[in-house]
């Protein structure tokens, strides 16, 4: 199991209520590969302003997972897009994402069905 997430913040702002926390997980699985997938075509054009966009729009997701690591990688992303420095290293920042992403989205839906078990 990937170590890379952490459930505990979304346990505290759902305060236990196990179906919001299984529509969190559900929105997390649904829509974080799309926006990646978005993101990487951004930076592969080059086009900075919604590099940043889409940047940002993934920081509170992963917030709320638990992946503060990977949530500071995309705060440098949003930030070095904005500010059109250090745009070299957008593309290697977001290969740790996505890398680091794929496996913890597997381990993700397997604590998502043990939640759904549990109801």
């Amino acid at each position: 199991m990937s170590q890379n997430y952490n459930l505990s913040y979304l346990q505290e702002v759902s305060k236990g209520n196990i179906p919001f926390m299984l529509d969190m997980i559900q929105i997390f699985l649904t829509k974080t590969p799309e926006t990646l997938e978005i993101l990487h075509q951004e930076i592969e054009k080059s086009n900075w302003e919604m590099v940043g966009f889409f940047a940002h729009k993934l920081k509170a997701t992963y917030a709320y997972m638990g992946m503060n690591d990977l949530k500071e990688i995309l705060i440098k992303i949003e930030k070095s897009a904005k500010q059109n420095e250090n745009l070299t290293e957008i593309p290697a920042w977001f290969q740790a994402i996505y890398n680091a992403t794929q496996p913890a989205l597997k381990d993700i839906n397997e604590q998502k069905e043990l939640l759904e078990k549990s109801l």
